[in-house]
């Protein structure tokens, strides 16, 4: 053997190792019958990180346990047991990595089978309404809870316990395993529910999907054949307007970057019929250019104004400031800095509140008789009066009052 092919072996034997290092385990129980777990088949069906299915099988022992040993890892897995003719879950779990000594534990229980569904209900119905390519796509989701310590299964040719409506004018059924779960069958436009429903909240839970054919909106009436605890209607919100009869608005909500709108009813009765009618909205018009046009001068305007307007205001508030400014008096300038004095030396304890108070009178009766002085050495002087001669400057004569002219020699005054 080559150095080669001793390296390749060696590779290999430790990628083995490091996929296959995990344990899966657990305990099979009955709730009534005790070692009605022992020998029996047990599957870990499972994916690896590149979803590459898994497939192992064992046998449950005397008490009902079941040990997968080098499971590869990291994958998830989920488990279950064959008991009188059923396959029943036994949960799911998953390792991150293949760490050796890794184990879970899945411990579970098988039942009895009954027909009695009396009190088998449906918990809760969804309906998902989207729109691709001009064609409209429902998805609905139903979760079936079962009360009771057996597994409920109706054979035909027994009425179904439950039932599923369907749009009308729906096309072929799909589902995520490519056919409908065993228990459910298609009959007028309903998906009938016949088990095996598992005891438990969620003893049963199924998915269906499919398209419609609808030019234009979508109008259908959701048939509830079966009491219904919560019923859901998610409405894909590209600008549409739905009407959903006696369903009540809900938060809207949002799922991988779209929004739904959102309608929610309780406590449904079997035969309740809800009318639905989604209306596909015109696309918004675009705006004339011309508004659009008058729209941005306003902005800009409306701007300029916002950015421009402090300073307007200040500029206005400095020219009043400066037209109401007027040249300071000596006598007020004087007045002020005596009394600033006079306050100074009665705070430090120089002047009585007696002295204060005249001194102050007599500032005042100074401050006052200098201000009249100021005035009347500004105010402007009268005109001067206009000089009139009394005789002629050419005869002598006297004039007369009101002569212009003189009355001896002519001459104008």
């Amino acid at each position: 053997m080559t150095l080669r092919g001793v390296f390749l072996g060696l590779a290999l034997l430790a990628c083995a190792a490091s996929a296959r290092a995990v344990t899966l385990e657990g305990t099979i129980t009955h709730p009534t019958k005790t070692g009605a777990g022992a020998k029996l088949l047990v599957e870990a069906l499972g994916l690896d990180k590149d979803e590459h299915p898994i497939s192992r099988s064992t046998t449950s022992d005397a008490h009902g346990h079941y040990k997968f040993e080098n499971l590869p890892a990291p994958a998830a897995y989920l488990v279950r047991a064959h008991y009188q003719g059923l396959s029943f879950p036994g949960g799911s779990t998953g390792f991150r990595s293949a760490d050796p000594g890794q184990t879970q534990t899945l411990d579970f229980k098988v039942y009895e089978q009954s027909s009695d569904a009396s009190q088998v209900h449906m918990t809760s119905l969804q309906w998902v309404v989207t729109r691709s390519a001009g064609v409209w796509r429902v998805q609905q989701l139903a979760t079936v809870a079962n009360p009771t310590e057996f597994v409920v299964l109706v054979p035909p040719p027994a009425p179904a316990p439950l039932g599923m409506g369907l749009a009308s004018g729906h096309g072929p059924l799909d589902t995520m395993m490519g056919r409908l779960p065993d228990g459910v069958m298609e009959h007028d436009s309903i998906a009938e529910v016949r088990g095996p429903i598992f005891p438990g909240d969620e003893g049963f839970s199924f998915q269906v999907e499919y398209d419609v054919e609808a030019k234009g909106d979508f109008a259908t009436e959701i048939a509830i054949p079966s009491a219904v605890e919560n019923f859901t209607l998610y409405v894909q919100d590209f600008g549409v307007d739905v009407e959903a009869g006696e369903l009540h608005p809900a938060r809207p909500a949002r799922q991988d970057d779209q929004i739904y709108q959102s309608f929610i009813g309780f406590d449904l009765p079997a035969g309740t019929r809800l009318p639905v009618h989604i209306r596909v909205l015109p696309p918004a018009q675009p705006w004339p250019q011309s508004l659009v046009i008058l729209l941005a001068a306003l902005g800009a305007g409306a701007l300029l104004f916002y950015v421009a307007a402090p300073v307007v205001r200040e500029a206005l508030r400095g020219a009043r400031a400066e037209q109401s400014l007027e040249p300071e008096s000596p006598a007020k300038a004087a007045l002020a800095a005596a009394l600033a004095d006079l306050e100074h030396d009665f705070e430090t304890g120089k002047l009585s509140a007696e002295d204060r108070e005249r001194l102050r009178a007599d500032l005042r009766r100074e401050a006052i008789a200098a201000l009249a002085r100021e005035r009347s050495a500004g105010a402007a002087p009268p005109p001067p009066a206009p000089v009139v001669d009394s005789f002629c400057r050419s005869c002598g004569r006297a004039f007369a009052p009101g002569d212009r002219f003189c009355a001896a020699c002519g001459k104008p005054l």
